[in-house]
Parts: structure tokens; sequence; C-alpha cells
């Protein structure tokens, strides 16, 4: 049983008897995360799908067929592989650089997908969390990457101690997401 009080949704958990507590994402929140979704994106290209794609294998609901990719069962492990070679790739000294043409089109892309499917998650429109996430994603990938150019050289840091902020950054922001989305009830509460 559930009732709905302002923005709060409570209901008792059938297996343990305990209420648990849900807010309400309003639109400015859900748009919120499909462009912080998307920035994820645009500082490690496979980030944001990879996390979505966790989300959806325990449980995330994404509306519309079209998005039906996020839920398929390999997808999950397959996009959390190549997440985690990126993090390791971003850090060797032959990686072309973030704002090139091919590298900045697949992260709007990510970041497309990523703000689509926050909105898709929460019944927004799909079109608007994509416009949102490919623009967070180009923000992100041009502001992240002149800061990472500035820290290493006015503090003379190894780029690779400067990606790893980042990466923590990148993990951080998208964690926090998914907890928003946690909280309005989207995604369950993780297996252990």
């Amino acid at each position: 049983m559930a009732r709905l009080s302002g923005d709060l949704l409570q209901s008792r958990d059938k297996g343990s008897g305990f209420r648990r507590r849900m807010f309400r994402m309003t639109d400015a929140q859900v748009y919120a995360g499909a462009a912080a979704m998307g920035a994820v994106a645009g500082m490690r290209t496979l980030s944001g799908p990879a996390m979505l794609m966790r989300a959806a294998k325990s449980g995330l609901q994404i509306a519309d067929r079209e998005m039906g990719v996020l839920s398929h069962p390999a997808a999950a492990k397959t996009a959390t592989a190549l997440a985690a070679a990126e993090f390791i790739a971003d850090k060797l000294p032959f990686m072309p650089k973030r704002t090139g043409k091919a590298p900045l089109t697949g992260r709007a892309v990510s970041g497309a997908l990523s703000g689509a499917a926050v909105c898709s998650a929460r019944k927004r429109s799909v079109f608007v969390g994509a416009i949102l996430g490919a623009a967070a994603a180009i923000g992100a990938a041009y502001g992240v990457y002149h800061l990472r150019r500035k820290i290493v050289e006015r503090f003379h840091w190894p780029d690779p101690v400067v990606a790893l902020a980042e990466d923590a950054l990148v993990a951080g922001c998208g964690m926090l997401v998914m907890s928003k989305l946690r909280s309005a009830g989207v995604v369950p509460e993780p297996e252990l």
C-alpha cells in the first residue's frame, strides 16, 4: 500500500514490513539528472551508459522500446568492461584529444543516450533528455579537457594524476544521479 504526501511517497516493503521512503522528482531534477549523466559521458564516453545499463540490469525501467539496448543482459557487462578499459586508456599519452571530431561525436552520442535513458525512466521527454545529455557531454568534454590541461601546466602535476581526479569526479557524478533515481524508487537498491 502506498500513499502520496506532497512529494513523498511512502510504501511498505512486503518482505520486511519496513516503510520505504521514495521521493518524486520534479521536471527540473529529472532534466538536471539527464544533463549530469551527459556530462559524465563527456568526461568518459562509456561511463554514463555503463552506469545506466547496470541500473537497467538491476531493475531501472526504461520506458521506450528504442532504449531497449540498455536493458539487454550482455550490455551491462560489455559496457562496464569497455568503460574500465577507457579509464585505463585515458592515461596513455598517445590517445587522441577528446575534442577531436570523432571522439567528441562519440561523447555527444553517448551523452544523448544517457540523458534520454534518465528521462525515459522518469517518463519525461526522451528528446529533451537526449538534447540536454548531448549538450552537457560536449560542454563537459571541452571544459574538463581545458581544466585538466591548465592544472597540469600550473601545478606541474603529472597528467595521469589529474586524470585520476577526473575519474573520481566521473564516478561521483554518476553515483549521485543513480542515488537520486534510487531515492525516487526508479532504481532498486543493489543486491549484495
